[in-house]
């Protein structure tokens, strides 16, 4: 009988690595799933290698196995699959290209979760039950564009697609945190500098709080306090100060809650047309990305909808899933739901028309990343001005309320 090289991980975590003499592979893995191990790599011995432990020889690090419960970058999955597209679409066996690229990211968390997606395919699983399984954390369109590909026989083609609308969503991100980059560093700089007067130059006013005949204005005592309050409680400033930090982050981690920030920022002037033109864009472009792969189209609606962040978006696709299902054209249902505008359903009606609604959606999902672009640009051509005037009122207010309390004690003399 063959032999199948294994590795494993125990109920306690512990990695094991050995040999296993087998009829085949779902004998072998099923063998050591019955031991309690969980396998994540299991491929047959070459018929040269040595066989004295040929029943069952283990070696164990004695070591947690990290790579099964560490986090893998987002960045590392895209690449694996566009290395995986680019190997298939090459002619390499998709056995073959899974094993090559797990080799390539051994001892990592990447690989490990290749070599059990490896795994699973040798025993006869598919590649997107594989990939599902796997710990990879893939979207959801991924694993539908993969199961297209492999009932139509175009797999490298879905991955090269799902890779590319991966790539799009990374950009996004990636684009927004740059937009944002520089309004966040101006605030922080102005908090800064407000701290600075606050802890520096206020306190220097301080003994003009102290004299009975001095008539400060409200807002000036009030600022004079503050400042000999920071200096003369440091510790607990800065406590308070980690506190809201903390406070802020855990609460910003909370799903319910950046849903609920992203609900309520839909409303504002210029930044809700942003956020609209956002969403359809993702959408529009997943929606076409299925559609391409031949995924039904009851399935590109209800997988497409996964891409929108706003639970109002996402209202608004589930009731157009559903009257599409039940018979009605799928222009008609966006409008009775306003979901587009007259443009774009105009797209979509001529795309149903035509059994062209592939081409005319990846249309729809270009003009609304274009419009998406020029908001942008709007909200940082207006976001810089505010920012830089919210920063000049703070500190202005500050210096004012000092020299008004020069001011009256000037005028008390």
């Amino acid at each position: 009988m063959p032999l199948f090289n294994y590795q494993a991980t125990s109920s306690e975590g512990r990695r094991s690595k050995g040999t296993l003499e087998s009829a085949d592979a779902h004998t072998a893995l099923a063998t050591l799933s019955s031991q309690g191990l969980k396998v994540f790599a299991l491929d047959e011995a070459s018929p040269g290698r040595d066989q004295t432990n040929a029943r069952l020889s283990t070696r164990s690090s004695g070591k947690p196995a990290a790579n099964a419960t560490r986090r893998i970058p987002q960045e590392e999955v895209l690449l694996c699959i566009q290395e995986l597209s680019t190997l298939l679409n090459a002619g390499i066996p998709l056995a073959d290209a899974l094993l090559n690229i797990a080799r390539g990211h051994e001892d990592r968390p990447l690989g490990a979760a290749l070599n059990t997606s490896y795994t699973s395919l040798r025993s006869g699983t598919s590649l997107a039950v594989a990939l599902k399984t796997s710990g990879l954390n893939l979207p959801e369109y991924v694993h539908e564009l993969v199961k297209a590909g492999e009932e139509t026989g175009k797999l490298g083609a879905s991955l090269q697609s799902a890779s590319q609308q991966m790539e799009a969503d990374a950009s996004f991100r990636r684009e927004t945190r740059n937009a944002l980059t520089y309004p966040m560093v101006l605030i922080a700089s102005g908090l800064l500098a407000t701290l600075v007067v606050f802890v520096f130059v206020v306190p220097k006013f301080a003994n003009i709080l102290t004299n009975p005949k001095a008539d400060i204005p409200a807002f000036s005592r009030w600022v004079l306090q503050a400042g000999l309050w920071l200096v003369n409680n440091k510790i607990m400033a800065g406590i308070c100060a980690a506190a809201a930090i903390a406070g802020g982050w855990i609460t910003l981690s909370k799903q319910a809650v950046r849903e609920q920030i992203w609900e309520t920022a839909t409303t504002l002037p210029v930044v809700g047309r942003w956020i609209d033109h956002v969403e359809l864009a993702r959408w529009a472009s997943m929606f076409s990305v299925l559609l391409q792969h031949h995924v039904p189209l009851l399935d590109a609606l209800r997988h497409s909808q996964n891409s929108l962040a706003g639970q109002a978006w996402r209202n608004k696709a589930e009731l157009i899933a559903r009257d599409v299902k039940a018979g009605q054209a799928l222009a008609a249902a966006m409008q009775t739901h306003h979901f587009l505008d007259a443009v774009g359903l105009n797209l979509v009606r001529v795309g149903e028309q035509s059994g062209k609604l592939a081409h005319t959606t990846a249309s729809l999902a270009q003009m609304h990343r274009t419009h998406a672009q020029q908001s942008m640009k709007q909200f940082l051509i207006l976001l810089e001005p505010v920012t830089i005037l919210l920063v000049s009122v703070l500190l202005g207010g500050i210096m004012i309320s000092a020299m008004l309390a020069i001011t009256s004690l000037t005028n008390v003399i």
